[in-house]
């Protein structure tokens, strides 16, 4: 029986690819009488229905497909469904509310059944209300594999949440070089670095398999935000932690941990934001956290007993600091301020010592920087001497 089902699904397409299309109708309406649950093949009569003309039984089979969806909890199926149903009826506006009702109740009946959906980031934290207003703005676009969604650095501010397919994720490193980030699948969202920032794109994501993306234009999100002003705070904790994650992926000390490992990482940080000229920490102090650079920028230097200051260097968004002395159990062995605001996140000792323990090879990348560092320090400092003892003519 099973391959009889394969063996007509495989004429089905032949006759979809060939174009002929009243065959592949007749193959894919037999497939669904033998599987009523086979929603994909619901689908594709349905496609095949309209590119015949049949627009009324197109748009019938569209709406019970999306109701099915909908009940079964595959959130972005529904949504896909939805926006060609509106594009064939754009009268049909009750479906989206259609829509947002019945994943609601099924995410009530989960609750209840002590079951779980999957979490689709943003949208399964939205009110009913929430939910349909955003449904009411998304429009939807298709990639082939190999084709590029967006590039790095170029113009963009809209969010994008990927419905079908899978898409890779990579950003260039200081050399140049595509650093690769991550893998997006179905229910994952991108393009929130621009439009909390500065409208531009900050990765390259490229499509792994033919795709389909639900995407917000800038505009109508802050319709959206202006009339449920919580969506803000939903965002913002979502952009929260895309950020961190970048931050880690582009570490020197984190890159070699995959995503997983990295979440793991990142729920031990804490996020503080410090005025300009915040003093850090003191050389001499007990070495209790090191910092990741989330935004602004950090002066590291020296000073001697007569308040002398030697600056070591600058460091701006994604660097990584006083990790020497939480490494080495060692004092501060120089200073840290900020330049301007500036929000740091936070790793302390004792979680650092946790991790190392859970990720041996922290230790390993870490001693490499920390060495490379004490190298360089030792250099600048030598090198500040010679200019000193030159001055005083010695």
């Amino acid at each position: 029986m099973n391959r009889e089902k394969g063996t007509l699904r495989e004429e089905a397409f032949q006759a979809l690819y060939r174009g002929q299309w009243e065959k592949a109708l007749t193959l894919f309406r037999r497939i669904c009488d033998q599987n009523p649950g086979d929603l994909r093949s619901r689908v594709k009569v349905a496609e095949l229905l309209e590119r015949l003309g049949k627009r009324e039984e197109a748009i019938s089979v569209y709406r019970e497909v999306g109701e099915a969806y909908a009940k079964d909890g595959f959130l972005l199926e529904a949504i896909s469904i939805n926006k060609i149903l509106l594009r064939l009826d754009p009268e049909a506006k009750e479906v989206n509310q259609r829509l947002a009702q019945l994943y609601r109740e099924r995410i009530q009946r989960e609750k209840k059944s002590f079951s779980s959906l999957p979490f689709i980031p943003l949208l399964s934290e939205l009110k009913g209300d929430e939910l349909q207003s955003l449904l009411d703005r998304l429009q939807i676009r298709t990639f082939r594999k190999g084709e590029i969604l967006c590039e790095e650095g170029e113009e963009g501010d809209s969010l994008m949440i990927l419905s079908r397919g899978e898409v890779t994720v990579s950003k260039r490193d200081p050399k140049g070089r595509d650093v690769w980030i991550q893998d997006l699948k179905e229910g994952e969202w991108f393009g929130e670095f621009g439009f909390f920032l500065d409208r531009k794109r900050h990765a390259k994501v490229k499509a792994k398999t033919d795709c389909e993306i639900l995407e917000i234009p800038r505009a109508d999100l802050e319709e959206l935000l202006r009339l449920h002003p919580r969506i803000r705070e939903v965002l913002h904790e979502f952009y929260r932690k895309k950020v961190l994650d970048l931050i880690l992926a582009l570490s020197p000390l984190f890159s070699s941990l995959d995503p997983k490992e990295r979440e793991v990482v990142g729920k031990r940080f804490r996020l503080k934001t410090l005025p300009p000229e915040t003093l850090i920490f003191k050389g001499g102090e007990v070495s209790s956290s090191l910092y990741v650079i989330k935004r602004g920028e950090v002066e590291i230097f020296t000073q001697d007993a007569n308040g002398r200051r030697t600056t070591l260097g600058r460091l701006g968004s994604g660097n990584l600091f006083g990790e020497i002395g939480v490494l080495f159990n060692t004092p501060r062995m120089a200073f840290a301020k900020t330049v301007r605001e500036t929000e740091l996140l936070e790793l302390s000792k004792k979680d650092f010592d946790d991790l190392v323990s859970r990720f041996p090879k922290l230790q390993l990348t870490a001693k490499e920087l920390s060495s490379e560092r004490l190298i360089r320090m030792k250099e600048a400092l030598s090198r500040k001497v010679g200019e000193r003892a030159k001055e005083a003519g010695v």
